[in-house]
């Protein structure tokens, strides 16, 4: 039996080649492409996370110089409403 004028083994050959080229065309493609690729996206992942460690950091330090820095004013504000009743000042604060 014959289609085209190949039987079907020399149909089956055709087809195994191309299936073997294929394969080998993916295996390929996945190791100049896709394994470079893989590994990249593993370094961007590891960069971020070291990243947002730093920023967690940096963030802390900033709350940390604001929590210092609302004690200051606070403690700058009582000595202020100390002076002001020693020597007699009002001061503008109405709330006072």
């Amino acid at each position: 039996m014959t289609f085209f004028g190949y039987t079907i083994g020399d149909w089956a050959e055709f087809i195994s080649i191309i299936g073997v080229g294929v394969s080998a065309g993916s295996w390929l493609f996945k190791k100049i492409a896709l394994d470079p690729l893989r590994e990249d996206i593993k370094d961007l992942g590891f960069k971020f996370d070291q990243r947002f460690h730093n920023e967690e950091k940096v963030i802390d330090d900033i709350l940390n110089t604001q929590k210092v820095h609302s004690q200051e004013l606070g403690s700058h504000s009582t000595r202020l409403t100390r002076l002001e009743d020693h020597v007699g000042i009002k001061g503008d604060n109405d709330d006072e």
